[in-house]
Order: C-alpha cells, then structure tokens, then sequence
C-alpha cells in the first residue's frame, strides 16, 4: 500500500466518529461554544448552496475555527487548531474557512448572534 493510501485510510478510521467535542475540549472551549460551532455546521449543511466543498468533519473543524476566533479563544486560531488536530489525531486538520465563509455570512452572523444574545441576558440576570 502505498503511503498516500495508507493516510488516506487512516484519514477515513479516525474522522468515522464525531471527534470534535473532544477538539473543543482541548481548545478549552465550553460546551455552548462547542454546540453554537455544531449548530453552524448544521445550518451550512443543510443549506441548498452548500456544495459539499468540505467533508462533515472539516467543516466543523471549520465551524470551531470560526467560534473560537469570535469568542477570542487564542487556541483557537487556524495553527492552533492544526497543531492540536495533529496531537490528538495523528492527522492534521487545516481549518479552511476562507473557501466558503463569504457566501455564508449572513448564517455565520445569524447563529454567532443567537450566542452574543446568549451572553448578554446572562450578564443582566
């Protein structure tokens, strides 16, 4: 098996699984930063112009990548998440936001403003 088969195959075991919360976790994200990160990816999933441009796991990674800069999550930044993506996984994964974020901007905004709402009534309670 040749080396570009054998990555490919290992690419394949480790993203079968939902790994991401465990990334979230290492970045020192909370629990709600992880699920406004899942509930991106679900919305830019399911969006008709969504064309599959990235796998379900890269564009969480992805979706990560974005809370974690919007929350200023310093770990969180595209080096960052490789670094740990590599530590934890063996594999590196590259954060590519920059291939789709500008025709999902409104969504972006849309659910990163649910989470500065979030925030905001927890500060007046």
């Amino acid at each position: 098996m040749t080396e570009a088969s054998e990555r490919m195959k290992r690419v394949a075991e480790i993203h079968k699984e939902d790994r991401t919360l465990e990334l979230a976790s290492a970045l020192s994200m909370t629990l709600k930063e992880w699920l406004t990160a899942f509930t991106l990816k679900e919305k830019i999933a399911e969006h008709p112009q969504w064309t599959n441009r990235r796998s379900p796991h890269a564009l969480m990674v992805d979706c990560i990548h974005i809370v974690g800069i919007y929350t200023k999550n310093r770990s969180a930044t595209q080096k960052g998440i490789m670094r740990k993506t590599k530590e934890l996984w063996g594999i590196c994964t590259e954060p590519r936001v920059f291939t789709w974020k500008k025709e999902f901007k409104t969504e972006i905004k849309e659910v990163l403003d649910v989470l500065n709402k979030n925030d905001e009534s927890n500060m007046e309670t």
